[in-house]
């Protein structure tokens, strides 16, 4: 027996190319989501400051900055309401506080899924579950920081959608990850 053939039969199998994308996608958009998170946490009070002069200090002078874009929201009680709910939330969000909570949590997602990719790009199982619980982590920090409001369901929609449709992806590969 060759001792070339022992070592081909050894080595796992070679990771498949739709792994491959999957993994090359996940380490480009973990990578932005690392970017953006630690961009937001050093730039914080520059952000909350500008926000706060463009959105003054009272809920309703938000609700009416929303309400001058569209002349609809108006003529319509229940968008008013809903303009009114949204500048009240942001302006809960646009806390140098909040901008760093979840500049963290953001992070901590982001270097949760990019290890998980990393994992998985050498084929080990444990990457698919860590992943996962970056994904869950990116979703549940808007619910835990602002509450359960139109704008945490904005922030967590985008989010879950591409993290659950790669999630089902990856899944579709677990029979080539291995322990």
């Amino acid at each position: 027996m060759d001792f070339n053939d022992q070592d081909s039969e050894m080595q796992p199998e070679k990771r498949n190319t739709f792994l491959t994308v999957l993994c090359i996608l996940t380490f480009v958009g973990s990578g932005w989501a690392i970017m953006t998170a630690a961009t937001s946490y050093f730039t914080a009070e520059a952000t909350a400051k500008v926000f706060n002069q463009t959105f003054k200090k009272n809920p309703a002078d938000s609700a009416a900055k929303v309400d001058t874009v569209s002349n609809q929201v108006r003529k319509n009680s229940t968008s008013h309401q809903i303009g009114f709910k949204v500048g009240k939330s942001m302006k809960k969000m646009m806390t140098v506080d909040n901008i760093h909570k979840k500049a963290i949590g953001d992070l901590i997602a982001g270097l949760c899924t990019l290890g998980g990719a990393i994992l998985m790009w050498f084929q080990r199982k444990k990457g698919f579950y860590l992943y996962i619980v970056g994904v869950a982590i990116g979703i549940a920090v808007p619910f835990y920081l602002y509450g359960n409001d139109l704008v945490s369901i904005g922030i967590s929609s985008f989010g879950a959608f591409f993290g659950l449709l790669f999630i089902a992806l990856y899944a579709v590969n677990l029979k080539s990850l291995y322990k």
